[in-house]
């Protein structure tokens, strides 16, 4: 992938991540050619790549559109991503090092600065950031990518759908629960921890997309 396509890449989820293109939107090349200013390949990629993390569909004959999410969408995302976490969370513990984990204290310190100034889109960067820095220590890239390539639709959720109340303190209170495993090596405590934030995160965003009008989110 060229440099330029990233860049397209890159433009187009933060439009549809920012809700710039809203759930169900049209995407066709030469609109998004003339918006963006690009050519129409690297679009083509871009929507291609996008497929693949869930936040373009596409059909023959009707074309793409940003993808409306409906409450089991949620759940499957959700159960994908704790499965994925067992796998890989034994591991983290494994390897991690003291030096691994001053650098994730140091992530997760701006996390919880995020959480408390109830900054939602700041906090879900150092989230991010943390998450990436913690599952990258399990060394199976594969398996990291799939957490990856899933990240920019769990955004896009909760840009959309917000926090419910309380839901950022108690993310910080998970963060401290889980440093505290890891430094303790403790796998098992480890990884059911990070399995339960996981599920608490689906809950969350499932209360508040099913209190949306037709329960049908982006």
């Amino acid at each position: 992938m060229t440099t330029a396509e990233d860049a397209v890449i890159a433009q187009l989820r933060r439009l549809i991540v920012e809700g710039v293109l809203p759930p169900g939107a049209k995407l066709t090349v030469a609109a998004l050619s003339a918006r963006l200013g690009v050519s129409a390949t690297p679009l083509r990629a871009a929507l291609r790549l996008l497929e693949g993390e869930g936040l373009v569909e596409a059909h023959p004959h009707r074309g793409a559109r940003v993808r409306v999410l409906a409450p089991q969408d949620i759940r499957n995302l959700y159960r994908l991503r704790g499965a994925v976490l067992g796998l890989l969370v034994p591991d983290v513990v494994r390897h991690v090092s003291d030096a691994d984990l001053e650098a994730l204290e140091a992530i997760d310190a701006r996390f919880q600065a995020a959480a408390r100034a109830g900054d939602g889109p700041a906090a879900m960067e150092a989230n991010e950031q943390f998450h990436a820095a913690l599952l990258a220590l399990a060394r199976n890239p594969d398996a990291a990518a799939v957490m990856a390539r899933s990240w920019a639709l769990v955004e896009a959720l909760r840009l959309r759908l917000g926090f419910g109340p309380g839901r950022l303190a108690r993310s910080v209170e998970s963060h401290r629960a889980l440093l505290a495993a890891l430094r303790a090596r403790d796998g098992v405590k480890a990884t059911a921890l990070m399995v339960a934030s996981s599920d608490n995160a689906m809950a969350d965003l499932l209360e508040r997309a099913l209190a949306m009008p037709q329960a049908r989110v982006g």
